[in-house]
Protein backbone atom coordinates (compact mmCIF):
# COMPACT_ATOMS: atom_id res chain seq x y z
CA UNK A 1 0.00 0.00 0.00
CA UNK A 2 0.99 3.42 -1.11
CA UNK A 3 2.77 4.99 2.19
CA UNK A 4 0.64 7.96 1.15
CA UNK A 5 -2.14 6.64 1.37
CA UNK A 6 -1.78 5.01 4.34
CA UNK A 7 -0.81 7.95 6.15
CA UNK A 8 -3.88 9.28 5.20
CA UNK A 9 -6.14 7.15 6.20
CA UNK A 10 -4.28 6.89 10.20
CA UNK A 11 -4.81 10.63 10.58
CA UNK A 12 -8.60 10.29 9.26
CA UNK A 13 -9.01 7.51 11.94
CA UNK A 14 -6.87 9.70 14.45
CA UNK A 15 -9.09 12.31 13.60
CA UNK A 16 -12.22 10.90 14.07
CA UNK A 17 -11.02 9.42 17.57
CA UNK A 18 -10.61 13.13 18.77
CA UNK A 19 -14.25 13.25 17.45
CA UNK A 20 -15.46 10.93 19.52
CA UNK A 21 -13.80 11.15 22.72
CA UNK A 22 -15.18 15.17 22.40
CA UNK A 23 -18.51 14.04 21.76
CA UNK A 24 -18.29 11.64 24.72
CA UNK A 25 -16.62 14.40 27.06
CA UNK A 26 -19.79 17.12 25.88
CA UNK A 27 -22.37 14.15 26.71
CA UNK A 28 -20.57 13.57 29.94
CA UNK A 29 -20.68 17.38 30.90
CA UNK A 30 -24.64 17.22 30.02
CA UNK A 31 -24.84 14.10 32.36
CA UNK A 32 -23.61 15.31 35.09
CA UNK A 33 -24.60 19.43 34.75
CA UNK A 34 -28.69 16.92 34.49
CA UNK A 35 -27.56 15.49 38.09
CA UNK A 36 -26.56 18.51 39.42
CA UNK A 37 -29.35 20.70 38.59
CA UNK A 38 -31.38 17.60 39.44
CA UNK A 39 -30.03 16.91 42.90
CA UNK A 40 -30.00 21.54 43.43
CA UNK A 41 -33.21 21.45 42.69
CA UNK A 42 -34.32 18.87 45.37
CA UNK A 43 -31.51 20.13 48.23
CA UNK A 44 -32.10 22.89 50.24
CA UNK A 45 -28.89 24.47 48.81
CA UNK A 46 -30.89 27.25 46.89
CA UNK A 47 -33.67 27.12 49.66
CA UNK A 48 -35.82 30.36 49.80
CA UNK A 49 -34.84 32.00 53.23
CA UNK A 50 -35.27 35.95 52.63
CA UNK A 51 -38.50 37.79 51.19
CA UNK A 52 -37.79 41.50 49.97
CA UNK A 53 -40.73 43.69 48.75
CA UNK A 54 -40.46 47.10 47.29
CA UNK A 55 -41.90 49.89 49.37
CA UNK A 56 -45.30 50.85 49.24
CA UNK A 57 -47.63 53.53 50.93
CA UNK A 58 -50.44 51.18 51.17
CA UNK A 59 -49.86 47.01 50.72
CA UNK A 60 -48.22 46.33 54.19
CA UNK A 61 -45.06 44.01 54.48
CA UNK A 62 -47.31 41.53 56.70
CA UNK A 63 -49.45 41.31 53.35
CA UNK A 64 -46.81 40.21 51.24
CA UNK A 65 -44.98 37.67 53.53
CA UNK A 66 -48.69 35.98 54.63
CA UNK A 67 -48.78 35.47 50.32
CA UNK A 68 -45.18 34.77 49.60
CA UNK A 69 -45.03 32.31 53.05
CA UNK A 70 -45.38 29.43 50.99
CA UNK A 71 -42.14 29.82 49.07
CA UNK A 72 -40.14 29.75 52.39
CA UNK A 73 -37.88 27.05 52.24
CA UNK A 74 -39.14 25.92 48.55
CA UNK A 75 -35.77 25.90 45.87
CA UNK A 76 -35.33 28.94 44.23
CA UNK A 77 -34.64 26.35 41.28
CA UNK A 78 -38.33 24.65 41.79
CA UNK A 79 -40.69 27.24 42.72
CA UNK A 80 -43.05 29.01 40.40
CA UNK A 81 -42.53 32.84 40.37
CA UNK A 82 -45.58 33.29 37.63
CA UNK A 83 -47.85 31.45 40.25
CA UNK A 84 -46.28 33.65 42.95
CA UNK A 85 -46.85 37.14 41.04
CA UNK A 86 -50.67 35.65 40.08
CA UNK A 87 -50.92 35.29 44.28
CA UNK A 88 -50.04 38.70 44.75
CA UNK A 89 -52.24 40.23 42.18
CA UNK A 90 -55.59 39.32 44.74
CA UNK A 91 -54.12 41.58 46.99
CA UNK A 92 -56.51 44.61 47.19
CA UNK A 93 -53.72 47.30 46.17
CA UNK A 94 -51.30 45.58 43.79
CA UNK A 95 -51.41 46.58 40.68
CA UNK A 96 -48.92 44.69 39.32
CA UNK A 97 -46.09 41.66 40.66
CA UNK A 98 -42.89 40.63 39.71
CA UNK A 99 -41.23 37.92 41.21
CA UNK A 100 -37.64 37.87 40.80
CA UNK A 101 -35.12 34.90 41.72
CA UNK A 102 -32.04 36.53 43.97
CA UNK A 103 -29.56 33.24 44.54
CA UNK A 104 -28.87 32.08 46.79
CA UNK A 105 -31.97 32.40 48.98
CA UNK A 106 -34.15 35.29 48.27
CA UNK A 107 -37.43 36.46 46.77
CA UNK A 108 -36.92 40.06 45.58
CA UNK A 109 -40.78 41.02 44.86
CA UNK A 110 -41.57 44.32 43.34
CA UNK A 111 -44.78 45.77 43.46
CA UNK A 112 -47.08 48.64 41.54
CA UNK A 113 -50.00 50.06 43.72
CA UNK A 114 -53.28 51.36 42.78
CA UNK A 115 -53.99 54.52 43.90
CA UNK A 116 -57.96 55.44 45.10
CA UNK A 117 -59.27 58.03 42.61
CA UNK A 118 -63.08 57.89 44.11
CA UNK A 119 -65.27 56.66 47.16
CA UNK A 120 -67.96 54.00 46.85
CA UNK A 121 -71.31 54.69 48.64
CA UNK A 122 -72.23 50.57 48.84
CA UNK A 123 -76.10 49.58 49.48
CA UNK A 124 -74.90 48.88 53.45
CA UNK A 125 -73.96 52.03 54.43
CA UNK A 126 -69.96 51.50 54.07
CA UNK A 127 -67.83 54.03 51.84
CA UNK A 128 -65.34 52.19 49.85
CA UNK A 129 -62.28 53.19 48.23
CA UNK A 130 -61.95 53.06 44.38
CA UNK A 131 -59.31 52.67 42.00
CA UNK A 132 -60.11 53.97 38.44
CA UNK A 133 -60.65 50.94 36.90
CA UNK A 134 -63.22 49.84 38.95
CA UNK A 135 -61.14 48.01 41.77
CA UNK A 136 -62.50 47.78 45.20
CA UNK A 137 -59.84 48.83 47.41
CA UNK A 138 -61.12 48.86 50.69
CA UNK A 139 -63.41 50.26 52.94
CA UNK A 140 -62.74 53.90 53.78
CA UNK A 141 -62.01 54.28 57.14
CA UNK A 142 -61.82 58.38 57.77
CA UNK A 143 -59.98 60.21 57.26
CA UNK A 144 -59.11 58.26 54.28
CA UNK A 145 -60.19 59.60 51.21
CA UNK A 146 -62.08 62.38 52.76
CA UNK A 147 -61.17 64.53 49.63
CA UNK A 148 -62.06 61.89 47.02
CA UNK A 149 -65.65 62.37 45.00
CA UNK A 150 -68.29 60.23 46.48
CA UNK A 151 -70.02 57.96 43.79
CA UNK A 152 -73.75 57.08 45.13
CA UNK A 153 -75.09 54.29 42.74
CA UNK A 154 -78.67 54.07 42.18
CA UNK A 155 -78.47 50.27 42.02
CA UNK A 156 -77.58 48.14 44.77
CA UNK A 157 -73.86 47.86 44.74
CA UNK A 158 -71.68 45.52 47.28
CA UNK A 159 -67.55 45.50 46.75
CA UNK A 160 -65.50 42.90 47.57
CA UNK A 161 -62.20 43.89 48.35
CA UNK A 162 -59.98 43.09 45.17
CA UNK A 163 -62.67 42.80 42.54
CA UNK A 164 -64.38 44.63 40.07
CA UNK A 165 -67.63 46.46 40.92
CA UNK A 166 -70.35 46.50 38.15
CA UNK A 167 -69.86 48.23 34.42
CA UNK A 168 -72.10 50.98 35.21
CA UNK A 169 -70.49 51.99 38.38
CA UNK A 170 -67.21 51.44 36.63
CA UNK A 171 -67.86 53.87 33.97
CA UNK A 172 -68.63 56.51 36.29
CA UNK A 173 -65.12 56.35 37.71
CA UNK A 174 -62.86 58.55 35.11
CA UNK A 175 -65.51 61.62 36.04
CA UNK A 176 -64.37 61.27 39.60
CA UNK A 177 -60.65 61.49 37.97
CA UNK A 178 -61.64 64.34 35.94
CA UNK A 179 -63.27 66.07 39.41
CA UNK A 180 -60.30 65.09 41.75
CA UNK A 181 -57.44 66.30 39.82
CA UNK A 182 -55.62 68.70 41.13
CA UNK A 183 -55.58 71.33 37.53
CA UNK A 184 -59.49 70.08 37.67
CA UNK A 185 -61.46 73.13 37.49
CA UNK A 186 -62.38 75.22 40.90
CA UNK A 187 -65.90 75.02 40.32
CA UNK A 188 -65.83 71.42 39.97
CA UNK A 189 -64.41 71.82 44.19
CA UNK A 190 -67.82 72.24 45.24
CA UNK A 191 -69.09 68.75 43.54
CA UNK A 192 -71.45 66.66 46.59
CA UNK A 193 -71.62 63.65 45.07
CA UNK A 194 -71.56 61.81 41.31
CA UNK A 195 -74.95 60.03 41.02
CA UNK A 196 -75.23 56.89 39.14
CA UNK A 197 -78.57 56.01 37.30
CA UNK A 198 -79.35 52.59 36.45
CA UNK A 199 -78.93 52.38 33.20
CA UNK A 200 -75.00 54.29 33.70
CA UNK A 201 -76.76 58.40 33.73
CA UNK A 202 -74.72 60.30 35.28
CA UNK A 203 -75.22 63.39 38.02
CA UNK A 204 -72.71 65.54 39.69
CA UNK A 205 -75.11 67.18 42.73
CA UNK A 206 -73.31 70.52 43.83
CA UNK A 207 -73.21 71.83 47.48
CA UNK A 208 -75.43 74.62 46.40
CA UNK A 209 -78.41 72.43 45.46
CA UNK A 210 -77.40 72.50 41.50
CA UNK A 211 -77.50 69.32 39.66
CA UNK A 212 -75.30 68.86 36.69
CA UNK A 213 -76.84 65.99 34.31
CA UNK A 214 -74.33 64.41 31.98
CA UNK A 215 -76.24 61.43 30.73
CA UNK A 216 -74.06 58.23 29.30
CA UNK A 217 -70.13 58.27 30.43
CA UNK A 218 -68.97 60.02 27.04
CA UNK A 219 -67.07 63.12 26.39
CA UNK A 220 -66.88 63.96 29.77
CA UNK A 221 -64.83 66.98 29.85
CA UNK A 222 -66.60 68.47 26.71
CA UNK A 223 -69.89 68.67 28.55
CA UNK A 224 -68.68 69.53 31.68
CA UNK A 225 -67.17 72.92 30.28
CA UNK A 226 -70.24 73.62 28.71
CA UNK A 227 -72.19 73.20 31.81
CA UNK A 228 -69.81 75.17 33.93
CA UNK A 229 -69.92 77.87 31.28
CA UNK A 230 -73.88 78.28 31.85
CA UNK A 231 -73.64 78.15 35.33
CA UNK A 232 -71.35 80.67 35.15
CA UNK A 233 -73.00 82.87 32.79
CA UNK A 234 -76.35 82.75 35.43
CA UNK A 235 -74.92 83.55 38.23
CA UNK A 236 -73.05 86.57 36.91
CA UNK A 237 -76.94 87.58 36.51
CA UNK A 238 -77.72 86.21 40.18
CA UNK A 239 -79.66 83.64 39.60
CA UNK A 240 -79.95 79.96 40.62
CA UNK A 241 -80.47 77.18 39.29
CA UNK A 242 -81.49 73.60 39.83
CA UNK A 243 -80.07 71.87 37.17
CA UNK A 244 -78.13 71.88 33.98
CA UNK A 245 -78.79 69.09 31.13
CA UNK A 246 -75.79 68.51 29.65
CA UNK A 247 -76.74 65.00 28.05
CA UNK A 248 -75.93 66.38 24.31
CA UNK A 249 -72.83 68.18 24.58
CA UNK A 250 -74.05 71.17 22.36
CA UNK A 251 -78.03 70.99 23.13
CA UNK A 252 -77.70 72.19 26.83
CA UNK A 253 -81.15 72.60 28.88
CA UNK A 254 -81.28 74.42 32.09
CA UNK A 255 -84.12 74.96 34.86
CA UNK A 256 -83.64 77.95 37.24
CA UNK A 257 -84.80 77.28 40.83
Amino acid sequence: MNSRIRDRRQAVSRQRGRRRASLLFVLGLLVAAAVLFVWLRSSDVFAVRTVTATATERIAQEEVSRVASEAIGDSLLRLSTGDLEKALLSLPYVRSAEVYRSFPNTLDVRLEEYEPVARLQADDGAVWLMAENGRALEVAIPPRGAGLPLVVPSTDETPVAGQQVSEVVAQALPLAVIIGDEDADERLASANEIRVSPSGALTIALKGGTELRLGDPTKLEQKLMAALTIIDQHLRDGEQLEYVDATVADKLAVKPK
